[in-house]
C-alpha cells in the first residue's frame, strides 16, 4: 500500500518509541522455604497482568466506525478532545439544522491544528470510483474531520505502542527480578544443604568423641596397671638371673671340688605320695644363694635342673610334674609371642582329634616349607626290589667300620681340653665370685627392688634348717642324703641351660613389658589420632554451620528484597496497564466519534438538501500481526526486497535460514502487520489508513544460559564397613543456569554399600595340594589345608586352623617297615648334632657312630639321590660338611670333630643350617634334622630356637631327635614343622642312639628300599 505523509512520520517516530517483544515471557522460579521473610511475589500476577495488557491493546489496536454508539457519546468525545475553530467554523457557515450546539460553542473550540488537506490525494482514485460531489463547505468539513481522524488514529497508534513498549520493560525487568530470585533460591538451597551438613558433621563427631574420650582413659588406666606390675615382676626376675648367671660365672672345671656340695631328697605330698628333688647341700654357699630366689620360676628352674644333673634313677621316687609343666608353659607362650600373627580364636565344636588338639602351639597359615612339585606327591613309599649295593658301598661300609673303631678307643683326655683356661683355676664355683655376687646383689636388691626385704647373705634360714634331727625331718615328711658330685663338664651345662631359662624368662617379660609398652603407646595415640580428628571434624562441623548460617542470612536477605522490587515492579506494571487502558480506550473514542460525527453531518445535509445519503466510509483496518523477531541484518536484506513476513523468507533458500533472532543483546528486528477490512474506503471525502505495518526492535535480553556439569568424580569411601553404608559422589557446576534457562540436574549421588551383615564368617581359599607322605612306611600322615583369605568380621565365625573345614588329613604307607633299609629319596638333608656338656662323652660318640651309620644307609648322588651336610653345636657352631654327595669326605669329618663339653646353641645351629641349605638343588626338597638332649642355652634374641626354628620353617622340613626324657615332646614341637608327631622322634638317652639308626633312617627319608646284605659285593671285590 501507498504511504501517506503521516505514516512516513509514523514510521520515522515509531522505532524511537517501541521496544521489546509481544510474546510473553515466561520465568520459572524456584521453591523457596519458609525461610524468607516477608511476602513472596505471585507468580500468577505478572500472567494475569499481561493478559489483560494483551486484551486492551487487542481490543482498542483499531479505530474502525462504530454504528451502535449513540451521538450524544460521540459528541462528547469529540468535545473532551477539543473542537477545532476551523470546524466550528466550517460548521456554522453550511447552516446544517441538528448539528449539536457543543460543536459550534467557542468554549469547546481549539486553535486550528491546519487538518485542512489532511486528506490523501493518492488514494482519491483509488478502487477505480469517483469521487461523489458535494456542497464545498460540506467537503471542507469533511477534510477536517477526516485530518482529526488521521491525528487521532497516530496517537492511537503511538499510544499502542508505548503501551507494548511498557510491557516489554516490564517484562524485561521482571524477568532478571525472576533469575536473580532463582540465584538468590540457589544460594539460598545450598547455604542451608551447608548449614545441615556441619550440624550433621557436628553430631558425628560428637558421638564419636563421647565413646573414644572414655575408651581412651579406660585403657590408659589398664595400661597404667599393666606395666606397673610388668614392671615389679621384671625387676624380680632379673634379681634371679643375675644370682644365677654369677653362680655360673663362677663354676671352673680346673679342679675337682674337695666336698659333695648336692643332696637328693624326698618328701611326701598331701596325698601320701612321693616326690624326689635335688638342692644343694644345707649350709653351703649355693644354698644361700638359691634362697635368694625371689620368682617361683627361678626356684622351679633349679630344681629341675639340678633333678636333670643327677637323674631320675638317683632320686628313690619321680620328681614333680610340676617342674617340667612350667618349662613347657614357658616354651609355649615363648612360641606364641614369637609368632608373626597372634592365633585365631578357636571354636571347640569343631575340633578334629586329639592328636590335633595335642600340639604345642598352632600354626595361623601353614606357612611351612611345602615342596611345589607334583612328581614328589606319591614318590614315597618302600620300593619293591631291594637296594643292589655297589663296589663303591663296600668301600664306604669298610671306611665306617675302621672310623667306629676310632671313635671307641678315643678317650675323654684326648676328646675335651679341660684346662677352662676361661674361669678361674681354685674351685668349682670361685669363693671371690660368690662374694662379689652377694655385695652386688645386695645393691641391685636395695636400689631396684626396694620394696622387697634386703638380703643378709650371713643369716640365710632355708625351710628345712631348723629341723636339726632326723626325726624332725621325718615327722615333717622330708628328708635329704648326701649325693654325689656331677661331672663337671654336665653340671656347667646344666647351671648354663638354669641360666637361659631365667634369661628366657626374663627376656619374656621383657618382651610383653616392651610390647605393652609399644602397644598401649600405639593404641592411645592411634585414640588420640581419632579424638584430635574427630575434634578437627567437630571444629569443621562448626565452621561450615556458621558459614551456612551466614550464606543463608544474607541469602534471605537478598531474596527479601528482590521480592520486595518484585511487587514493586508487578504494582507499577498494574497502575501503567491502567493507564494504558484508560488512554487507549479515550483515543478511540475520540476516533469512533470523529467519524460518528462525520456519518452525522452526512445525514443532515443529505436531509437539508433533499437529496438521497452520500455513502462515505473511512478506511478500515484489521488486528495487528507480529511477525517473527528477525536478525537484523537479515531484515534489512529483506526490506529491500520488500519483504517483511520471515514466512515469506524461509521459502527463498539457505540464505535466511538463520534469520529468526531469539535472543540477545542488542535485540532484531520485528514487523507489526494488518490489512484493509470492508468496506472499502470512499475517495476524496473518505479518512485515510491508519499506518498498515510498523517496525519495531525485538527479544532485547540476555539469551538463556543452560546449567553445564561436570563430570562425576569418584565414589567415596563407603562409611560403614558393614551392615549397610553410604558411598557419595558429586560433579562440579561449570555454568550456573541464568536467564531462564535449564535447571540443573542433581550435582549429589548417593549408592548403598557394604550391605552385607558386620556379622560376617571369614572366607577360605581353595584346597592346597596334597602334601607329601611324611613316612616312608608304619604309617604317616600326607594333608591339605585351606587358608584365609578374609578375616571374619564382628560376631562372625571362623573355622578353626585344624578344623574339618580347613584341614584334612589322610593316612597313607601304612605297611611295616624292613629290618634294614637304604634311603634312596632325592632330598637336600642337613644334619646338626649336639656337642654341649651335658651329652656326655659317650652320648658324642654314640651320635657320631649313629650318624656314621646313617651315612652308610642313604644314597648320595648329586642328581637323582641325597646331598648330605652335617654341623655340631654346642656354644659355638661348627660345620663339619657342606652339601655334598661324598660319603668318605662326611666320614672323615664325622671322626676328626672334638667334643666341645659346653652350652646348648640350638637357635644357633638352625640358622647355620638355613645358610647350608643356600647351596642345595632347586629340584629337590630340603630337610633338616637336628638331635639333642637338652634345653637351648641362649634364648637371646640372636641364638634364640623358637624364632630360628620359626625362620628355618620356611626353608626346609625342620626334623627333632630328642635324646633324654628331661626333654619332653611337647617341648620341641614348636620348633618342627607341621604334622609335630610325624616330625619329632624321642629316644629315652643318647647312648641309644647306635640302635635307633634305622628309626632314624625311616623317621626322616620318604623312600626306601630293603638291604639284603654284602655278599654279592663281597664276593665281586674278590674277584
Amino acid at each position: 500500500p501507498s504511504e501517506t505523509d503521516q505514516y512516513e512520520d509514523m514510521r520515522v517516530l515509531l522505532p524511537a518509541f517501541l521496544a521489546g517483544s509481544l510474546s510473553a515471557v515466561r520465568v520459572s522460579r524456584s521453591d523457596v522455604e519458609d525461610t524468607v521473610t516477608g511476602s513472596a511475589v505471585d507468580t500468577d500476577d505478572d500472567e494475569q497482568l499481561m493478559k489483560e495488557l494483551q486484551e486492551a491493546l487487542q481490543e482498542y489496536s483499531d479505530a474502525n466506525l462504530d454504528p451502535n454508539m449513540p451521538l450524544e457519546e460521540a459528541v462528547d468525545h469529540v468535545v473532551q478532545r477539543g473542537v477545532p475553530s476551523t470546524l466550528s467554523a466550517a460548521l456554522k457557515e453550511a447552516n446544517l439544522t441538528d448539528v449539536p450546539s457543543a460543536l459550534l460553542s467557542q468554549r469547546n473550540s481549539i486553535q486550528d491544528e491546519s487538518h485542512e488537506g489532511a486528506s490523501s490525494e493518492a488514494d482519491s482514485n483509488a478502487g477505480g470510483e469517483a469521487a461523489p460531489k458535494v456542497n464545498p463547505v460540506v467537503a471542507r468539513i469533511f477534510k477536517i474531520i477526516n485530518g482529526m481522524i488521521i491525528q487521532d488514529q497516530n496517537k492511537l497508534v503511538l499510544k499502542v505502542f508505548s503501551c507494548k513498549k511498557q510491557q516489554a520493560t516490564f517484562k524485561s525487568a521482571y524477568r532478571t527480578n525472576r533469575m536473580n530470585f532463582n540465584a538468590e533460591s540457589y544460594k539460598l538451597q545450598e547455604a542451608l544443604s551447608t548449614e545441615k551438613l556441619g550440624q550433621l558433621e557436628q553430631f558425628e563427631a560428637s558421638v564419636r568423641l563421647r565413646k573414644l574420650i572414655p575408651s581412651r582413659n579406660k585403657l590408659k588406666r589398664r595400661c597404667r596397671v599393666d606395666i606397673r606390675e610388668l614392671q615389679a615382676q621384671f625387676k624380680r626376675i632379673s634379681y634371679d638371673y643375675t644370682l644365677a648367671r654369677k653362680i655360673a660365672d663362677g663354676t671352673s672345671c680346673a679342679k675337682k671340688a674337695p666336698t659333695s656340695f648336692l643332696q637328693t631328697c624326698l618328701r611326701m605330698t598331701a596325698d601320701g605320695a612321693k616326690e624326689g628333688f635335688v638342692q644343694f647341700q644345707e649350709g653351703t654357699q649355693e644354698a644361700g644363694v638359691v634362697s635368694l630366689l625371689q620368682t617361683d620360676t627361678a626356684r622351679k628352674a633349679v630344681h629341675r635342673g639340678l633333678v636333670d644333673l643327677v637323674g631320675h634313677d638317683k632320686l628313690g621316687a619321680p620328681p614333680a610334674e610340676i617342674l617340667f609343666q612350667v618349662s613347657a608353659r614357658q616354651q609355649k607362650e615363648a612360641s606364641s609371642w614369637l609368632q608373626s600373627e597372634a592365633a585365631d580364636e578357636e571354636d571347640a565344636d569343631e575340633a578334629l582329634s586329639e592328636e590335633a588338639d595335642e600340639l604345642a602351639h598352632r600354626e595361623t597359615d601353614f606357612d611351612d616349607y611345602f615342596f611345589e612339585d607334583g612328581d614328589f606327591e606319591d614318590d614315597s613309599g618302600v620300593e619293591d626290589e631291594p637296594y643292589q649295593p655297589t663296589q663303591y658301598d663296600a668301600e664306604v661300609n669298610s671306611a665306617v667300620s675302621e672310623a667306629i673303631a676310632k671313635i671307641q678307643r678315643e678317650s675323654a683326655a684326648s676328646d675335651r681340653d679341660t684346662s677352662d683356661a676361661d674361669a678361674p683355676p681354685n674351685g668349682w664355683i670361685n669363693q671371690a665370685a660368690l662374694d662379689h655376687a652377694s655385695k652386688e646383689l645386695a645393691l641391685v636388691q636395695a636400689a631396684e627392688l626396694g620394696f622387697l626385704s634386703a638380703p643378709n647373705l650371713t643369716n640365710i634360714t632355708l625351710p628345712f634348717q631348723n629341723m636339726e634331727n632326723s626325726k624332725a625331718k621325718q615327722s615333717a615328711k622330708f628328708f635329704c642324703t648326701v649325693a654325689s658330685n656331677p661331672n663337671c663338664q654336665q653340671f656347667r651345662d646344666k647351671l648354663e641351660m638354669i641360666v637361659a631359662e631365667l634369661q628366657a624368662e626374663k627376656q619374656h617379660v621383657q618382651f610383653l613389658l616392651s610390647t605393652t609398652r609399644s602397644e598401649c603407646k600405639k593404641q592411645i595415640t592411634e585414640l588420640d589420632t581419632q579424638i584430635a580428628t574427630m575434634n578437627a571434624k567437630k571444629n569443621d562441623g562448626a565452621r561450615i554451620e556458621a558459614q551456612g548460617s551466614a550464606d543463608k542470612s544474607n541469602s534471605q536477605v537478598s531474596i527479601a528484597a528482590i521480592e520486595k522490587e518484585g511487587r514493586d515492579l508487578l504494582k507499577s506494571a498494574w497502575k501503567q496497564s491502567n493507564d494504558c487502558d484508560s488512554e487507549l480506550k479515550s483515543l478511540r473514542n475520540t476516533v469512533c466519534g470523529s467519524k460518528k460525527l462525520k456519518q452525522e453531518v452526512i445525514t443532515i445535509e443529505s436531509k437539508q438538501s433533499g437529496k438521497g445519503r452520500l455513502e462515505i466510509n473511512d478506511c478500515s483496518v484489521g488486528d495487528w500481526q507480529p511477525g517473527e523477531c528477525m536478525d537484523s541484518q537479515v531484515a534489512r536484506m529483506l526490506e529491500q526486497r520488500g519483504i517483511y513476513d520471515a514466512s515469506q523468507a524461509q521459502k527463498l533458500g539457505a540464505q535466511y535460514k538463520n534469520l529468526l533472532h531469539p535472543c540477545g543483546v542488542g535485540g532484531g528486528v520485528q514487523w507489526f502487520l494488518r490489512d484493509k477490512v470492508s468496506p472499502p474506503q470512499t475517495p476524496k471525502h473518505g479518512a485515510d489508513c491508519p499506518p498498515l505495518r510498523l517496525k519495531t526492535s525485538c527479544n532485547d535480553f540476555e539469551c538463556p544460559i543452560d546449567c553445564k556439569l561436570g563430570d562425576w568424580e569418584g565414589w567415596s569411601a563407603c562409611s560403614k564397613s558393614c551392615d549397610g553404608g553410604l558411598k557419595r559422589r558429586v560433579r562440579p557446576v561449570l555454568v550456573y543456569p541464568q536467564w531462564d534457562g535449564d535447571e540443573c540436574d542433581d550435582t549429589k549421588d548417593e549408592e548403598t554399600c557394604n550391605a552385607l551383615s558386620c556379622d560376617r564368617p571369614c572366607l577360605l581359599t581353595r584346597w592346597s595340594r596334597w602334601r607329601q607322605c611324611t613316612r616312608a612306611c608304619e604309617g604317616g600322615i600326607r594333608w591339605r589345608s585351606r587358608q584365609i583369605r578374609r578375616k571374619a568380621s564382628g560376631d562372625g565365625k571362623c573355622p578353626r586352623t585344624f578344623s574339618k573345614a580347613r584341614y584334612q588329613r589322610q593316612s597313607c604307607n601304612t605297611a611295616p617297615c624292613p629290618m634294614d633299609v637304604v634311603c634312596v629319596a632325592k632330598m637336600d638333608l642337613v644334619v646338626a648334632i649336639d656337642a654341649s656338656g651335658s651329652m656326655g662323652t659317650s652320648g658324642w660318640k654314640a651320635q657320631r657312630q649313629a650318624l656314621l651309620n646313617l651315612i652308610n644307609r642313604m644314597q648320595l648322588s648329586k642328581t637323582s639321590g641325597i646331598l648330605l651336610g652335617t654341623l655340631k653345636f654346642a656354644h659355638k657352631v661348627t660345620i663339619l660338611s657342606q652339601l655334598t654327595d661324598d660319603k668318605k669326605a662326611l666320614i672323615k669329618a664325622v671322626t676328626d670333630t672334638k667334643f666341645d663339653a659346653w652350652t646348648t646353641n640350638i637357635g644357633g645351629a638352625f640358622r647355620v643350617m638355613k645358610t647350608m641349605l643356600q647351596f642345595g638343588r632347586r629340584d629337590a626338597p630340603s630337610v633338616c634334622m637336628l638331635w639333642t638332649d637338652g634345653r637351648p642355652s641362649h634364648p637371646s634374641n640372636k641364638y634364640d630356637a623358637a624364632l630360628g626354628a620359626r625362620d628355618l620353617r620356611s626353608s626346609c622340613r625342620v626334623m627333632v631327635v630328642t635324646m633324654r626324657p628331661a626333654v619332653p615332646k611337647s617341648f620341641v614341637e614348636p620348633w618342627v614343622s607341621h604334622p609335630k608327631s610325624q616330625n619329632v622322634m624321642v629316644v629315652r638317652d643318647p647312648r641309644d642312639m647306635t640302635k635307633k639308626v634305622m628309626q632314624v633312617n625311616t623317621f626322616v627319608c620318604g623312600k626306601i628300599q630293603r638291604f639284603l646284605d654284602w655278599t654279592t659285593t663281597t664276593t665281586k671285590a674278590a674277584r
